[in-house]
């Protein structure tokens, strides 16, 4: 008998390829060997996977998500910890997967991210009947002793490696590996955002954005993206009411609306492209994408050692004492305009978790924040150019002293490459 399997000379592969070029740094989203790693996994599920079951009414066709789900209708009976009952019930109740591929493959997500595959499979594996009653010792990895020891081993490693993934980002698995570009987006209160949406196939698409409105700042919210969630709740699939229901609700509160982008770098996101194609936007969506590639109006920023950075001049620092909400932008910027200080050439560098403000002249340090400890963002129209932030003293929900930066870059296009890359944006 092999006491090897391509699949796991595979899975071995991915996760050598993820070490490599790890340097202690997460592995997000968009990391080019994550995909090939979910795609492996899953094939290793389901190989020699039992797909077929008698029943009374006819024969139930299974994934592996079937297993998954055993072991927690089968909890008190295996001792399954709560991490592993939250995680099967986390994506058991999720509104954005309905089908057992999609389940399975949220799962395979949540598990990296919470290092729990070695223990999954070590709880299955102790009951051999259940086991062989769902694989097939010959031709499968998980029914076979040695090949699942193996298989663990290599989880063992996948634990060594930290995962920061977006699972809200769920609503496509049903269908699909690949995600769509995620954005979380935080509105000032409004009567009208200027969205016009269509629903089509259980998903709220956008098909035109006001001109001017709320919504259109930045190009935020595009024709072409689909609404995800509304305050928090699942819009996909909904009752065409929730939209007015919820807005209603948090009638003069923030607006919290998360979106997967229609298109992204230039191209569009594949699944929608069929419905974009129904609902008669694609075509515009596609001259847009070649009049932006056309556009000399290019973000003149550098991109070094895996940040980006901006020469901007910081016109104030203020404090804001325990108020970190997002009014005290408009404040802070007129006090700035107003009193007119000398300002001071500086450096913003932007990663993906952080940002630094360094003073030209002598490269100190000034300022140097996780996201997490940044409130808001924001500028206000009447002059794009400049713009600020607010920042506690450790992080926002547990802060008590707050201060705020204005600053000032060489275009407005600038300024929104840095709120879209910190997030949190307000507009006034």
């Amino acid at each position: 008998m092999s006491v090897s399997h391509p699949l796991l000379k595979q899975l071995k592969g991915n996760i050598y390829d993820l070490r490599k070029h790890l340097n202690k740094e997460e592995i997000r989203d968009f990391h080019p060997n994550l995909l090939p790693l979910c795609q492996t996994l899953e094939e290793i599920f389901r190989k020699g996977l039992k797909t077929s079951t008698s029943t009374p009414f006819g024969v139930m066709k299974k994934d592996y998500w079937f297993w998954i789900h055993h072991l927690y209708e089968h909890k008190e009976k295996y001792g399954v910890p709560f991490s592993l009952v939250d995680t099967i019930e986390s994506v058991e109740n999720s509104k954005k997967v309905h089908t057992n591929i999609g389940k399975g493959r949220l799962f395979i997500r949540t598990a990296l991210s919470k290092k729990l595959l070695q223990s999954f499979l070590d709880f299955f594996l102790k009951d051999e009947v259940f086991v062989f009653s769902m694989y097939d010792p010959e031709t499968s990895i998980l029914g076979n002793e040695i090949l699942a020891e193996i298989l663990s081993s290599l989880f063992h490693e996948l634990n060594k490696i930290d995962f920061k993934l977006e699972l809200k980002n769920a609503s496509f698995l049903d269908e699909t590996w690949s995600l769509g570009v995620y954005r979380k987006y935080e509105f000032v209160p409004c009567k009208e955002m200027g969205i016009t949406f269509a629903y089509i196939k259980g998903r709220i698409v956008v098909v035109k954005v006001e001109e001017g409105s709320v919504a259109a700042e930045e190009d935020q919210i595009e024709p072409g993206d689909v609404l995800d969630e509304l305050y928090g709740q699942s819009l996909y699939r909904c009752n065409r009411s929730l939209i007015s229901s919820l807005a209603n609700k948090y009638r003069g509160l923030p607006i919290y609306l998360s979106v997967i982008k229609g298109y992204h770098d230039g191209k569009i996101f594949f699944p929608l492209k069929p419905l974009l194609e129904k609902l008669d936007i694609r075509e515009l969506i596609e001259k847009k994408l070649s009049k932006n590639n056309e556009s000399p109006d290019a973000v003149k920023s550098e991109f070094t050692s895996g940040c980006l950075v901006f020469h901007l001049l910081l016109l104030g620092r203020f404090l804001v004492k325990n108020d970190g909400r997002a009014q005290n932008i408009e404040i802070a910027i007129n006090k700035a305009l107003d009193i007119k200080l000398e300002p001071k050439d500086v450096i913003m560098e932007i990663t993906e978790r952080d940002l630094k403000v360094i003073e030209k002249k002598d490269n100190n340090v000034m300022l140097h924040k996780h996201f997490s400890e940044i409130s808001a963002c924001g500028r206000k129209k009447i002059c794009p150019e400049i713009f600020a932030f607010i920042f506690g003293n450790t992080t926002c929900t547990i802060a008590n002293e707050f201060q705020c930066f204005v600053l000032q870059a060489p275009s407005h296009v600038e300024v929104g490459t840095i709120l879209s890359s910190v997030g949190k944006i307000f507009f006034f």
